[in-house]
Formats: C-alpha cells, sequence, structure tokens
C-alpha cells in the first residue's frame, strides 16, 4: 500500500535529484547516484600538504582540517549550499554531512574526535531562518561517527555583518570577539571537531578557535563542506 501511495505520490510531484532533474530511484534521496559520485571532492584528508593548513598554522592546539568538497561560484557545490542554507532544506545538509564521514572513516580521519561543535549562529539569524545550516552538518558526522553534538558552549555573542564581499582582513576583524564560552569546562582535556559550510579565508573559525584556546588542554580540529577556492 506504502509503495503505491508513494507511486501516487511521485506522479503528481516527481522527486527530482537537485541538480541534473532527473526522477531519482527509491531509494535516492534529494541527489541520484550519478550526481553524488560526481561532486568534486578535495580529498585534503589524504594529503600533508593542502591549501587550508597554512590558514591554521602556527595554532598550538590544532591538530586536523579538511574540507570535503570544492565551492565554485555558479557551480554544483554552491547550488546544493544555497538550498540548505536559504531555502529551508536542512535535510540535505545532514545527508550531505553524512555522506562525508562515511568517506572520511573509512580513512580513519577524525577518530579521535569527542565532541562536534558547529558554528554557531547569532539566536536573531537562526530565528530567522529556523535553523543553523552548521548543525545539520554536524549531525550528519555524528550520526556516522557516533559524536555528541553541542550546540551550547561555544555562542556567538554578536551579530555580524555578512562576510560576503568583505575583504580577507575585513572579515576578521568582523568577526572578532564575536564568540564566548558558557560552560567551557565541557571542553576541558577534549578534542573538538569545529564544523561549518564553507571556509573560503578561515575568518569565522579563527575567531572560534581564539575563543576556545582560553580552555585548558583542548585539541581543536575543523571540518567544512566546502572549500572556496
Amino acid at each position: 500500500m506504502t509503495t503505491i501511495w508513494n507511486d501516487l505520490l511521485n506522479l503528481f510531484d516527481p522527486r527530482l535529484c537537485r541538480l541534473c532533474k532527473k526522477t531519482l530511484l527509491p531509494e535516492e534521496r534529494e541527489l541520484c547516484l550519478h550526481c553524488l559520485c560526481d561532486l568534486p571532492r578535495t580529498y585534503y584528508h589524504r594529503r600533508d600538504d593542502h591549501p587550508l593548513l597554512p590558514i591554521f598554522a602556527g595554532i598550538s592546539s590544532f591538530r586536523h582540517v579538511t574540507a570535503f568538497l570544492f565551492y565554485r561560484e555558479g557551480g554544483r557545490v554552491q547550488s546544493l549550499i544555497h538550498s540548505f542554507k536559504y531555502r529551508g532544506n536542512k535535510q540535505l545538509a545532514e545527508r550531505l554531512g553524512r555522506m562525508a564521514a562515511l568517506e572520511l572513516q573509512v580513512d580513519g580521519f577524525f577518530h579521535d574526535v569527542d565532541v562536534c561543535v558547529p558554528v554557531p549562529l547569532h539566536r536573531r539569524k537562526q530565528r530567522t531562518r529556523g535553523y543553523n545550516q552548521a548543525e545539520w552538518i554536524a549531525r550528519g558526522l555524528a550520526e556516522v561517527y557516533h559524536y555528541p553534538v553541542d550546540t551550547q558552549t561555544l555562542v556567538r555573542a554578536v551579530d555580524t555583518d555578512t562576510q560576503t564581499h568583505k575583504s580577507a582582513y575585513e572579515r576578521r576583524m568582523n568577526v572578532a570577539e564575536a564568540f564566548r564560552l558558557s560552560r567551557p569546562e565541557q571542553f576541558a582535556d577534549k578534542h573538538v571537531l569545529l564544523v561549518d559550510d564553507v571556509l573560503t579565508t578561515g575568518a569565522t573559525l579563527l575567531s572560534c578557535i581564539d575563543c576556545l584556546m582560553r580552555i585548558p588542554r583542548i585539541s581543536i580540529s575543523v571540518f567544512t563542506l566546502a572549500f572556496a577556492m
């Protein structure tokens, strides 16, 4: 009966791939298998030298960083990110986080993380959007790795302007002192994985790290869904 009902729904409201717009098979969700396999992966977690490492060089508590996909203006990854960032499709963010985790886990990456921390939105922005897209990416990672997801300890205290169209220096100044800690003792002696959607200059993540480094004996790694080249 369920299959018949699904077939009727697909007849009037077909389930289409977010990218190629072809009809999805019953076992496919959001993206068809071809588009999933064809997403532009960075594979940075397999390299000892990649463009993200210099961003975090010199930070004593820093462990690892990787981005799952390449982000280009007008590209497929931008289309996916806009879908979950501006059009309410938070399930897509979770699915992509889960897919990334499955591939990273095979290579033993992030295996010793204690807690997953999405880069927080200011409460006003989160109330307007209805959710934090980084949290849904983190949920996808956590589902595979079985990390707890903490959304309470790192808090965005300042509702900053958008980072779009700002220079690297302007981005860094825009988010300086934007974050604060609540219950910092939760992260003492822990390996924390910061999670965000897109990394460009790294200004927001660096500001988060500046805040987290006040915690004794913390270790910090970074995962972003995409890296804007």
